[in-house]
C-alpha cells in the first residue's frame, strides 16, 4: 500500500514531469547564491537537471522538514519565509514553486523574498490556480494572473514571464485523480470535518468508473486546453533598482 512519503515523492514527480517550462525557466535564470523557500529536498533535482548555482539553500520551517543531504554547496536552514533570517540583498536567485498557496500571507511572503533579493536578481515561482486541497490543513488559497500581478508590483518585482500551465481540462484531470485521494482519506488530502453523505456511498463505484473512463478523455482534450483556468502560473520576477529621490 501506498505510504504517505512515497505518495507525496510521486506527485512532486508529475509535477516536475509536466512543468517542462518551469526547468526551462529555471536552466535561463538559476544563477550564483540561490534561496530556494520551501523546496524541502528540491536540491537534488536540480543538480539532476545541471542547474547553474554556487551555493543553496533551503529555507524549511522546521528541522524536522530537512532532507539528507550532504553536500558543500547545499545548506539547509529553519526559519519563517515570511520573516527571513537573511540580510537584505543576499541572493542572485530566489525560487518558491507551489509554497504560496501554504502561507497565511502570501504576500508577505512575495515581500520577503523580495527584500532578500539582489537588485536584478530574479525569483521563480509556481503558484496554482486550481489546486485541490492537499497538505491539509496547511492548504489556503489559489490564484488568479490578476492576484499575482497586483503582489509583484506592489513588491517591486518586475514580471519577465507570466506563463499559464495547462487549463480547464487538465485541472479536471487533476481534480478527478485527487478524488481518489480524497475519497480513501489519505493523509493530508482530507480532514475529518470533511463529511460523507448516504448519496457518497450509494453512487461511489459509478464516481470511480467515471473518473476511470473521464481522465485519459480530459487529457486529450488538454492538448488544446483553455489558459483560463490553468494548474499554475509559472512566473519569472526581476527585482527593481529603487531609485532615490
Amino acid at each position: 500500500m501506498m505510504t504517505q512519503k512515497s505518495l507525496l515523492k510521486f506527485l512532486y514527480w508529475a509535477r516536475d514531469f509536466r512543468s517542462k517550462e518551469m526547468f526551462a525557466a529555471l536552466n535561463k535564470y538559476c544563477n550564483g547564491n540561490v534561496l530556494d523557500v520551501g523546496g524541502g529536498d528540491f536540491y537534488k533535482t536540480a543538480k539532476k537537471k545541471n542547474l547553474n548555482f554556487d551555493s543553496w539553500i533551503t529555507l524549511e520551517p522546521s528541522t524536522e522538514d530537512k532532507p539528507k543531504i550532504k553536500d558543500a554547496r547545499f545548506r539547509f536552514v529553519a526559519g519563517d519565509g515570511c520573516q527571513m533570517p537573511f540580510e537584505g540583498s543576499k541572493f542572485d536567485t530566489v525560487l518558491c514553486i507551489q509554497v504560496l498557496e501554504h502561507v497565511f500571507k502570501p504576500i508577505k511572503m512575495v515581500a520577503e523574498i523580495s527584500r532578500v533579493l539582489k537588485p536584478q536578481g530574479h525569483a521563480v515561482f509556481l503558484i496554482p490556480q486550481t489546486a485541490t486541497l492537499h497538505l491539509a490543513p496547511y492548504h489556503y488559497h489559489n490564484f488568479t494572473r490578476f492576484w499575482i500581478k497586483e503582489v509583484m508590483q506592489h513588491a517591486d518585482l518586475k514580471i519577465l514571464q507570466l506563463k499559464p500551465l495547462g487549463g480547464i481540462w487538465s485541472s479536471t484531470a487533476s481534480h478527478l485523480f485527487y478524488f481518489f485521494l480524497q475519497s480513501m482519506r489519505f493523509k493530508t488530502m482530507s480532514a475529518k470535518e470533511c463529511e460523507r453523505n448516504i448519496f457518497f456511498y450509494l453512487l461511489y463505484p459509478i464516481m470511480v468508473l467515471y473518473a476511470v473512463i473521464s481522465i485519459p478523455i480530459c487529457l486529450l482534450f488538454s492538448l488544446g486546453d483553455l489558459s483560463e483556468e490553468p494548474n499554475n502560473h509559472l512566473v519569472v520576477v526581476q527585482k527593481q533598482y529603487k531609485i532615490k529621490a
